[in-house]
């Protein structure tokens, strides 16, 4: 479990010191400590952390990277929670139901801002990196919102979970190992990992919401994701097939990128989380229902 990772201890470590130091208005660090003791994977920094050592770096000279990357991606699911109605995220209470959307939509710009602040140290490259992949994360989230009004089709729906997901993802793991070691060849090997892998894990993420399995987040709003769309032409049995299949891939093309790194403990951390965000995932929510296990597990083999 990453749980015990030493990454992982970094990072809740580092998130709890930075709230805790911060000179800002009560009610943002108190909106601030409940978002942090939500908990999370905390998957996208620890790839930070993991793409720099992987480079050689020390986890120190990229801690402020890591951090930017987690606050980014909470302060998405503060703005994402208001636009959903969500009330439960992580089996806590969502920032918008405990205070209010006016406060969760603030504080996810605060969020915004301050990942701003903590990635400007590394140079012009990586920060106009960040300020593009904010931009996608928009625009993604815009498809995201309006799947359902426009019907959108396969090709839309990638470019949406592309733009509101993997592209965090690909930041996360690319810009930490050309930070620490201005490769650019190697550097966007370690995109091809992260993009693939957020593209995987999302499809994940929507074939569980599909199959209504999820018991630690709730929301009102539906959108348009790949699973219904290919029940529409297809009916359940093949949509849940063919998703499984894409996620297969994007998974298989998310380790072939570290092909070119050397065996090391950072790399076989990497390789894990692969699994870790899909199949794991998958075979961790659906052990509860055997109907469903069943038919995920032909296909998962």
């Amino acid at each position: 479990m990453i749980e015990h990772w030493e990454e992982f201890r970094i990072i809740e470590n580092a998130l709890k010191n930075l709230v805790d130091s911060l000179n800002t208005l009560p009610r943002i660090k108190k909106a601030l400590t409940h978002l942090i003791k939500a908990g999370g994977k905390r998957t996208r920094p620890i790839i930070v952390l993991l793409s720099g050592k992987l480079a050689g770096g020390d986890y120190k000279d990229i801690l402020d990277m890591a951090l930017a990357v987690e606050l980014i991606h909470t302060a998405s699911l503060a703005h994402d929670d208001i636009i959903d109605r969500g009330v439960v995220r992580r089996n806590v209470e969502t920032l918008n139901v405990k205070y209010d959307p006016s406060l969760a939509m603030l504080v996810g710009d605060w969020l915004i801002s301050k990942s701003v602040e903590l990635t400007s140290k590394y140079g012009e490259e990586i920060i106009r990196n960040f300020a593009k992949t904010g931009m996608l994360m928009s625009e993604g989230e815009i498809i995201d919102v309006y799947s359902v009004r426009d019907d959108i089709d396969e090709k839309e729906y990638f470019r949406c979970i592309e733009g509101k997901t993997a592209s965090l993802f690909a930041y996360a793991a690319r810009n930490a190992y050309k930070y620490v070691s201005g490769d650019n060849k190697k550097a966007e090997r370690l995109f091809e990992y992260g993009f693939n892998l957020g593209v995987a894990y999302q499809l994940v993420d929507d074939l569980l919401e599909y199959l209504e399995i999820f018991e630690d987040k709730k929301s009102e709003f539906e959108s348009l994701t790949l699973p219904l769309i290919l029940e529409k032409k297809f009916g359940f049995k093949e949509a849940v097939n063919t998703v499984l299949n894409h996620i297969k891939g994007f998974a298989r093309k998310s380790k072939s990128a570290l092909e070119i790194f050397p065996k090391s403990e950072a790399k076989s951390k990497l390789l894990y989380l692969v699994d870790y965000m899909t199949f794991n995932l998958i075979r961790n929510y659906v052990t509860k229902n055997r109907e469903i296990l069943s038919l995920l597990e032909s296909n998962l083999k």
